[in-house]
């Protein structure tokens, strides 16, 4: 079905889509107007429906709606990964000036402390390997800095892989939290990637657009990190870097680029570079 008739259909006969939303990496997304209450539509492009578990994605939101923790969903077609969810009034905090720190690391804790766990672990080192291999069909040589980040990772692969494992959201960027201006909470969205994970990988997610931003969430979070915590928190970041660093290499090689108004090798680049700067972190220990 096209769009229009997705909406009319799911939604009501006076459905009408009011405009694109821009940002994110998995979907095309429209805000949609209804008898005076709005709705997001959510079509996923081709490479999310292949790194995505939709039938997992939709339980998972259903927990997080439970912990009231985002908005409820209207329609999902686990086939082609199509949903849409009552619109949160309020702008995501990367359109937000002033963001209250301490409200996120309490969102993102109370997520963790969720009493009901994803039937799905997260396994973040299997799905970076598949996304590397992707890649890897495109470039057939990897710059030194590259390699040099992956050895510093991998080779604490064991130390990551051996934490606690909580509800996490696993793509907890700004843009995928919304400060809602109605009741000024905080709400999350977009759950293609929840999965039982170590929680601080949930912290650096947030610092996709700076490793700096990352690093404050974990101050809030925890108070005091511990040195391991840190550590942690910079591994995760240089993994969540290396591994979208490698989605916008396969995403400009398909030419969705194009299709979707991103300069995807741009965003390969900034990825890089964020890596760069969780590893200088990582040296540094602080």
């Amino acid at each position: 079905m096209e769009k229009e008739e997705i909406i009319k259909k799911y939604i009501g006969r006076n459905a009408h889509i009011v405009e694109p939303l821009m940002g994110g990496m998995m979907n095309e997304s429209y805000i949609v107007e209804c008898d005076d209450k709005k709705y997001v539509l959510y079509i996923p492009t081709a490479q999310a429906n292949e790194m995505v578990n939709r039938y997992l994605e939709k339980e998972n939101q259903a927990i997080v709606q439970r912990l009231k923790l985002t908005s409820k969903n209207i329609y999902f077609d686990c086939e082609s990964g199509i949903k849409i969810n009552e619109y949160l009034e309020g702008n995501s905090l990367d359109k937000e000036e002033v963001i209250d720190i301490n409200r996120v690391a309490g969102l993102l804790k109370y997520l963790h402390g969720s009493p009901n766990l994803s039937r799905g672990d997260y396994r973040p080192f299997k799905r970076f390997k598949e996304y590397e291999k992707e890649a890897d069909e495109y470039i057939h040589h990897r710059s030194p800095k590259y390699k040099e980040l992956r050895e510093a990772l991998f080779a604490e692969k064991e130390f990551l892989e051996s934490q606690p494992l909580v509800l996490c959201h696993n793509d907890s960027q700004k843009s995928n939290i919304v400060a809602c201006s109605t009741d000024g909470k905080y709400y999350l969205i977009d759950f293609e990637f929840m999965g039982n994970n170590d929680c601080i990988y949930d912290i650096a997610a947030y610092g996709n657009g700076s490793v700096e931003e990352g690093r404050q969430l974990l101050n809030a979070y925890y108070g005091r990190p511990s040195e391991e915590e840190i550590k942690r928190y910079y591994l995760w970041r240089i993994f969540l870097s290396l591994q979208w660093h490698n989605v916008a290499i396969t995403k400009h090689n398909r030419g969705e680029g194009e299709k979707h108004g991103y300069d995807f090798m741009e965003v390969a680049k900034f990825f890089l570079n964020n890596a760069i700067d969780a590893y200088e972190g990582l040296k540094k220990g602080k």
